[in-house]
């Protein structure tokens, strides 16, 4: 009889476990599908009607690029990698690969007539393995899905703007351009991270 308790208090123990490990496996889940990070800032200015440059900071956000884009909006590419549950329970996150910045108009009439430039933006392997997997790893790969996702705003140079990448694609937030403004009475400053010397060209 004593066996017999032992056993089963043993059973509900370690169903008891299984069950909190799962809750907490889920919530774990959960927190990282939503987690955001900045992935590159934007701030403009005017050249002509419809002509913006554009100073483009990605990476460690200390090396700035200059673009020139054409259009009322502008527009980020990027490629996203999804792993398998497995494999995001073994700490895998989605990862991300800047693309291109474009420009974009409002009307369809001007997208179709007017001038574009597009630039690519972020490192291009010389042999895309993700390509590979796709052709060959459909049952053995980690990878559960790859996609495009793309942020559009319109251009005005009185803000800066911060893409941010999340698990499930990417999202943009603004904020004054001017070093210091007044935000409802109050004086409102923005200080950034500095740059190490010699990093910051």
């Amino acid at each position: 009889m004593r066996k017999l308790l032992w056993g089963m208090s043993l059973t509900v123990l370690t169903l008891a476990g299984i069950s909190v490990v799962l809750l907490f496996t889920n919530i774990y889940t959960f927190n990282r599908l939503t987690d955001e990070a900045p992935i590159a800032k934007l701030r403009f200015t005017q050249l002509a009607p419809q002509k913006y440059a554009v100073e483009l900071r990605s990476g460690d956000f200390c090396h700035p690029q200059t673009f020139v884009l054409y259009g009322d909006e502008w527009r980020i590419d990027a490629r996203f990698l999804k792993w398998k549950p497995l494999a995001n329970l073994a700490g895998l996150d989605a990862m991300y690969r800047l693309e291109r910045l474009s420009g974009r108009y409002q009307t369809v009439g001007d997208e179709n007539t007017n001038k574009h430039q597009a630039w690519r933006i972020g490192k291009q392997p010389k042999f895309d393995l993700l390509q590979y997997v796709k052709r060959n790893g459909k049952y053995w790969s980690p990878v559960d899905t790859s996609f495009g996702s793309s942020v559009y705003e319109a251009v005005d140079p009185a803000w800066e703007y911060t893409v941010y990448r999340s698990q499930s694609g990417l999202l943009v937030r603004k904020q004054s351009a001017a070093p210091a403004h007044y935000e409802e009475g109050a004086l409102v400053i923005h200080i950034e991270k500095g740059c190490p010397q010699g990093n910051s060209d």
